[in-house]
């Protein structure tokens, strides 16, 4: 086809590409962080197409295609990162959009409170570089290895509240570990959560708040005084929340 014609498709295509993610993106993909990671990569396929296409324009083969510049490669890096600004601002920006459903509060509180979650999917996706990493070489095998700890790692949450404050451990060992004294509490709440909307599992940063993701569902949700907010996903969060508030009231 003719160069021109080459370039109204694709520019058709990715119009319907980005359209369709910009119309889904407050409800389907709430996340902003999410959506401009999308729509870069949607812009660097496209703009790594339309430059492969011209520098084989008029060679005989691909051997005498020409070598892509330096001025190409800036051109690609700027157009995948203007696609990955407009779905940053599709989903919301820094500010996002509401994305956590509140949970009815658990009517009794207890003194003492402990809850946990596990995603036991993402652990056995955890020991996948571990079992591949006989195939690398041995200078990759400590990378195949620190990948899976990490995986692993956060496959598993376990949250303490006491009169003392709030305690959330990380994996198996309980590490790494983040505490947070009952005096930089304000409250805490029990919201439904779902990981794409921050991006994904593991730990996430979102404007105004540290998360803690393993698994969708129910999560706390812990108000600071100073400082991001704190959210991790744990079973039977109304009775966390409702707890934790109970202790910060005394």
């Amino acid at each position: 086809m003719s160069f021109s014609l080459y370039v109204a498709l694709l520019a058709v295509g990715m119009l319907l590409a980005w359209s369709a993610l910009a119309a889904g993106s407050r409800t389907a993909m709430p996340s902003a962080p999410l959506a401009a990671v999308i729509y870069f990569i949607l812009g660097l396929v496209a703009a790594v197409n339309a430059q492969v296409v011209i520098a084989n324009l008029d060679a005989v083969g691909w051997e005498a295609a020409e070598l892509m510049s330096m001025a190409w490669v800036v051109g690609v890096v700027i157009a995948g990162l203007l696609a990955g600004l407009v779905g940053w601002l599709s989903a919301g920006g820094s500010e996002g959009v509401p994305v956590d459903v509140p949970m009815p509060f658990a009517a009794t509180p207890l003194e003492s409170w402990s809850g946990s979650a596990s995603n036991g999917w993402f652990a056995a996706i955890g020991v996948g570089p571990v079992v591949v990493a006989v195939v690398f070489e041995p200078r990759w095998v400590v990378l195949m290895i620190a990948i899976s700890v990490v995986v692993v790692a956060f496959s598993s949450v376990r949250v303490v509240a006491d009169a003392g404050g709030v305690a959330v451990e990380i994996g198996p060992f309980g590490w790494p570990r983040q505490y947070l004294p009952i005096e930089e509490i304000k409250g805490a709440e029990a919201v439904e959560v779902k990981p794409m909307a921050y991006g994904g599992w593991g730990y996430r940063v979102r404007s105004g708040v540290r998360a803690f993701i393993i698994r969708s569902g129910p999560a706390i949700r812990i108000d600071r005084e100073a400082g991001p907010d704190m959210l991790v996903t744990v079973d039977d969060a109304p009775i966390g929340a409702v707890s934790i508030e109970a202790l910060v009231r005394r």
